[in-house]
């Protein structure tokens, strides 16, 4: 999906409002319109909005200044409604009291310059209108594509827990059980003892704590794997014959595996009985 510029500029603007609408989106129609409130609103004022200029030239602006078009131009000034500058409106109130729009004060030069100025006023409308619309637009399109509707998909993905075993042998490869679910969004999807990818793949994480069992050794050697529940194939293996400061044993292991594929996490404990749990196994979607 497009995502919004952090600084635009006009060409930005231009390519992100094309994105995105040649993307699209699956929002329902009021999602159209709750987005386009906001920046219609502001487009509204924008239109609204006028400076001391513009009150300035509605002060000392002549009486009847306009072009010579005749009967014509009122028949198109009856077809096309006005948008009022407010600026101009005010100004215009102001010379009507105080005499300043009176045509007779004005020489011919003068009228010519007020011609021009009017004539490059049209202009800036012109540019304004065409600024605000972009603004409009890009602004609209901006909060769409921010909404929820219109945010790509997350990666599948998984999270499951478990609690310790009362005691496991030593020097054997255990099938590692996450019973307790935290979230799941599949694929990939995990079913206590295993687990399978979906189309894309994924990339799959999980660690194992071994403890000491009392009246036993405490575990030296520890390792945790994922293996291939079909194939055998390990796909990622961690070890460690270093305990931590309370003579325990956390191994974390990861690793990326193909699409379609079911797998299992295993450990690995010696010399002796050890107890094993207080892990988590993940599951993140390759995208």
């Amino acid at each position: 999906m497009p995502k919004p510029p952090i600084d635009p500029d006009s060409f930005d603007k231009v390519n992100f409002v094309i994105d995105s609408w040649t993307t699209g989106c699956d929002a329902p129609w009021y999602i159209y319109i709750e987005t386009m409130k906001p920046a219609a609103i502001e487009a509204f004022f924008a239109l609204l909005a006028f400076g001391t200029g513009d009150v300035v030239r509605g002060i000392f602006r002549p009486k009847g200044l306009g072009r010579r078009t005749g009967k014509r131009k009122g028949k198109w000034r009856r077809r096309l409604p006005a948008f009022p500058e407010i600026g101009n409106t005010i100004g215009r109130q102001i010379g009507s009291v105080t005499g300043a729009t009176d045509y007779t004060r004005w020489r011919a030069g003068a009228i010519t310059l007020w011609r021009i100025d009017l004539a490059m006023q049209s202009a800036l409308l012109l540019w304004l209108v065409a600024d605000i619309a972009e603004d409009f637009v890009f602004n609209w399109t901006s909060l769409l594509y921010e909404s929820y509707w219109c945010l790509p998909d997350p990666p599948g993905r998984f999270s499951y827990r478990n609690i310790p075993t009362p005691t496991k042998g030593a020097w054997v490869w255990w099938r590692e059980g996450y019973s307790t679910e935290d979230y799941e969004h599949g694929p990939p999807n995990w079913g206590f003892l295993s687990g399978s990818t979906g189309t894309k793949g994924a990339t799959i994480a999980a660690t194992a704590t071994f403890s000491e069992v009392p009246g036993y050794p405490p575990p030296t050697y520890c390792a945790v794997r994922i293996v291939g529940k079909d194939s055998g194939v390990v796909y990622g293996e961690t070890a460690s014959d270093t305990p931590d400061a309370d003579g325990s044993f956390r191994i974390p292991v990861k690793a990326d595996i193909g699409p379609s594929t079911r797998f299992e996490v295993r450990s690995y404990h010696g010399p002796s009985w050890a107890r094993v749990g207080n892990g988590v196994v993940l599951g993140m979607e390759n995208l």
